[in-house]
């Protein structure tokens, strides 16, 4: 079973094509790198894994499930400030605060001087205020 199927991937921007005939699986325990210069089209194959872009022709899967058939999470950082909602409410704190959370208590708040959050900050001399 693979984590990530690429077969045949192709993706264009308008009539540039930046991704030609594509295709790599990522195994169970399988530790990848993706590198190139600048305008490689790094990005682009990873939003086009992700089903943020639509290839021209080919697809790409992610399994569902990992090895152990437990639920496969993948998170994604955009490379760039504008692809995020510049307006989202929230500081780094707060962010990486987001991470303690329980499994369906999003609403909870935060008692920062006591969390865990709050004494790795601490920690690392990070002024949480």
């Amino acid at each position: 079973m693979s984590y990530i199927s690429v077969e045949h991937l192709s993706f264009s921007y308008e009539q540039e094509t930046v991704l030609e005939d594509i295709s790599f699986t990522v195994e169970p325990g399988q530790f990848v790198i993706l590198t190139g210069e600048n305008g490689a089209a790094k990005s682009t194959l990873v939003k086009n894994i992700l089903g943020l872009l639509t290839p021209k022709t080919g697809k790409a899967v992610i399994a569902k499930k990992n090895s152990n058939g437990e639920k496969l999470s993948i998170g994604y950082a955009p490379q760039q400030i504008s692809s995020f909602n510049v307006g989202f409410p929230s500081n780094v704190y707060e962010l990486v605060a987001s991470g303690r959370y329980q499994q369906g208590r999003w609403f909870k708040k935060i008692n920062s001087r006591r969390s865990r959050t709050y004494r790795a900050f601490s920690q690392i001399r990070w002024d949480v205020g």
